[in-house]
This record gives C-alpha cells, structure tokens and sequence, in this order.
C-alpha cells in the first residue's frame, strides 16, 4: 500500500521574560564548563604553574554526541500492491479513502510518526472491512498478516528517526545543570509512551498523544544534556586528576603537616568541586538512575537497529560508568592527598 502521510507595555511584558529565559539557558549552558576551567586554573595559580591543555569555553562544543545516520537506521518497508479492480471492490469500507490518501504527494513524504497512525489505521479499517466484506476475507487476511509483521519496522522508524527523538538523545547544543520534577517527569512518560506503542494491542496510539509525547522529549532532551556534561565530566576530571598527580604535592606536606599552598588547594577544592561541580553531579545521577530503565530497553530491544541500541548503551550506560569512575578517581586522590597532609576537607 502506498503511502500518506497599551503597544509599549505590552512589549516590555513580553521582553522581560524573553530576556530571563535568555539568562537562564546560558548560565545552564555554560556553568559546568566554566566552572571545570575555572577550578583548573586556580589550581594552577596556587602552583605557579600551568594547567596542561586547559579547557576553555571555546573547546566546549567538541563535546559532540554522534548519532547515527538515518540510512543506517531506516526499515524500507516494501509496500503492498493493489490491482485497480481490487481496489474498487473495497468501496463498502473505509480502506480505500486510506489508499488514497498514501497516494498523494503529501501521503508519499509522511513523518515516521503519521506514518506510524496510519499504519495503525489501516489495521483497524482492515478488521472493520473483514466484517463488512466477508467475500475479500482472503485478501485481506493476507493483508493484515502482512502489516501486523511490519508494524514493528514501523515503530522502530519512529523510535529511531524521528526529528524529535533525535534531538532529545543528540542534541549538541546545551550542557546540564540541573532538571525540573516535570521535566523529568515528562520525559520518563514520554519514553514509556514510546515503548507501550510497540505493544501491537495497545489502544495508547492517537496522533494527538504521539505528537504531544514527541514534542516534550524534544524539548527537554534530557538524555542528550546529560550524557554531554557527563562526558565533560570525565574528559575533564580525568585530565585535572592526572595533572595533579604530577605535581608532587606530597612533597608539600613535610612531616605529615599541610603548608599554605595544600591549605589553599583545599580551599579551592572545597569552592568548586565540592560547592559546584559535586551538585552538577547528583544532578546528573538523579536523572541517570530515573531515566536509567528506559535506556536499557531501548540498547536490548530487538525490533531497533543495531547501530541505534549501541549509542544507546554507549552514552547511557557505559558513559555513565566511566563518568563515575571520573568522580570517585578524583575524589580518592583528594583523600589520600589530605589523609596524609593531616587535614579534613571539610574543614575551615
């Protein structure tokens, strides 16, 4: 089957909130990396020395999540074909008014999603017509059998090409501070809703809904903003934590006792990594272990392309890990530093 698919107060009104939401978004956009160079570079200062390729605001969109190309990820569907007769002898249902419809220019260039309802569609007019038309129950049992196989393939388009779900695992645009109980919310029921659709029985599938679920995973694309920052998380903490080790710093701490330059690594320590960077990251798990379930039922389904589930694993599950790995190397070589100082970083 082919396919379908007063003006001045007013003004100041409207800007104030524009110029907030402005302030907002950048602040979010740039606070994890700014706070990581600047925690690297007061280090430095203490030392009298250099930081080793510092990361700097410029080099922060290096941080790119490649998602995999559509034709990697793209089902081709072969259509069913319909001779002239057999289509006008389908009058008595609603199936041919869907035919025709997948004939249209715009029926021909559909998104995965109102491809997806329509498919949906036809099934449901493809029942009704069993009844309606009794004499056609052979064709169009062989029809049904057909689009029950490739409804999957279907939904698996949706899942993986999407504009919308693109945006939300890949999208290279901002970093992560911190997310809203509705946003989280949101897009933990998006991608349940996305899930359940594949459930060939589900009653769930409207295109109202579809669009609404898609749209909000778009907006937030928490998965994408968070496995950013936490790469730069790792990049970063991996890079600062072997720098440090460089620095002989027990060497600074003669006798067991700290000297003023570990007093005031300590004290920088405590403003930005302890202060700053550690809520970045309870942030970051707060919504890896909600989102966490999703992640794996995507990277082990086995309607999706490989390609697709891999990505999935890689930035949700394995980038997560070594994220951690990142924060616990960093957070021990502290530890050790200061066991052996004699100091406590939560001391004054």
């Amino acid at each position: 089957m082919s396919q379908i698919r007063p003006t001045r107060i007013v003004f100041r009104r409207f800007l104030v909130p524009v110029i907030m939401l402005l302030v907002v978004t950048g602040c979010e956009r740039n606070q994890a990396t700014d706070t990581l160079s600047e925690y690297q570079q007061r280090m430095a200062n203490v030392l009298d020395t250099s930081f080793d390729a510092a990361m700097t605001s410029s080099s922060a969109p290096l941080v790119t999540l490649h998602y995999p190309n559509k034709r990697e990820l793209t089902n081709r569907i072969k259509s069913t074909q319909l001779d002239v007769k057999a289509f006008y002898s389908l009058k008595q249902c609603d199936l041919n008014v869907l035919i025709a419809q997948r004939n249209t220019p715009l029926g021909r260039t559909q998104l995965p999603s109102v491809r997806y309802i329509y498919e949906r569609e036809v099934l449901a007019s493809l029942s009704r017509c069993k009844t309606l038309m009794p004499q056609h129950s052979e064709l169009l049992d062989k029809w049904l059998e057909y689009k029950q196989l490739t409804l999957p393939l279907v939904w698996a388009n949706l899942v993986q090409t999407s504009d919308e779900t693109i945006n939300a695992f890949s999208s290279n645009s901002d970093f992560f501070v911190s997310a809203t109980p509705t946003q989280l919310h949101e897009t933990q029921s998006a991608l349940s809703y996305l899930l359940a659709l594949n459930d060939s029985d589900n009653s769930l599938a409207n295109s109202s809904a579809l669009e609404s679920n898609l749209d909000l995973l778009s907006k937030a694309h928490l998965p994408a903003r968070t496995w950013r920052t936490q790469a730069v998380l790792q990049n970063e903490l991996n890079k600062t934590t072997q720098w440090l080790k460089k620095q002989n710093l027990h060497a600074l701490c003669p006798d067991g006792k700290a000297s003023q330059k570990i007093k005031y690594l300590k004290n920088v320590f405590t403003l930005f990594f302890i202060e700053k960077i550690q809520p970045i990251g309870s942030e970051l798990n707060r919504v890896h272990y909600a989102l966490m379930p999703f992640y794996s039922a995507l990277s082990q389904h086995p309607r999706l392309a490989s390609p697709f589930r891999q990505y999935i694993n890689t930035h949700g599950n394995d980038g997560f890990d070594g994220y951690q790995n990142a924060i616990k190397n960093h957070v021990q070589f502290w530890q050790t530093l200061f066991k052996h100082c004699g100091i406590s970083p939560r001391a004054n």
